[in-house]
């Protein structure tokens, strides 16, 4: 644009010349890429799903007495809930400098190195993907039958003294209270920690 005049003209997008890859080990890496992105969000998904029952039944044990049975129960959720997301983030004092890692540390040094570099990934990079996802999934069923198995009876027991049922945090729910989160690095949701 200029002044009032408004010039158009066509612009051909291609690959450097110089580069060593193709479009379709572009696509290829872009794939993973974000297939590891949105296994980062479940994965945070799943962090924050524990946080949220941890802190909860811990809430609801503080409301009961120390000898009183319900107190035991629920405590042990919250601890049970505490060993499952350490199979997911490492949670040794001391942070990152302890060398203690788990998926989360695994996914995003796999993100980190498809995302950074354009061409196509490595097999061993795919396979390493699909095998974080599936224990990711693991991590998450062995959840939910913790919840089905223990929180119906739990929830029935605060409810007779008149305490609030423990309500597991929902995929839908997480995603609504994340609507809108987005950042100059997709998937660095999975970076943080709640504690």
């Amino acid at each position: 644009t200029k002044g009032d005049k408004v010039y158009t003209s066509k612009l051909k997008l291609v690959l450097d010349p110089r580069a060593t890859y193709n479009e379709q080990d572009r696509r290829q890496q872009f794939d993973l890429a974000m297939k590891l992105y949105k296994m980062m969000g479940r994965m945070s998904f799943a962090v924050d799903s524990m946080v949220n029952l941890r802190d909860t039944a811990t809430a609801r044990a503080a409301k009961l007495p120390a000898k009183d049975a319900l107190h035991t129960s629920v405590q042990q959720l919250a601890q049970e809930v505490d060993a499952l997301r350490s199979k997911i983030v490492a949670t040794k004092e001391g942070g990152a400098i302890t060398g203690e890692e788990r998926i989360r540390e695994y996914l995003t040094g796999v993100y980190g190195d498809v995302n950074n570099y354009d061409g196509k990934p490595t097999n061993s990079q795919a396979e390493r993907t699909d095998a974080l996802g599936r224990e990711l999934e693991d991590v998450i069923k062995e959840l939910d039958q913790l919840t089905a198995k223990q929180l119906p009876a739990i929830n029935s027991a605060l409810q007779k003294k008149k305490l609030e049922p423990i309500q597991p945090l929902t995929q839908q729910q997480w995603e609504k209270m994340h609507q809108g989160d987005t950042g100059a690095q997709p998937g660095m949701l999975g970076m943080r920690e709640l504690d």
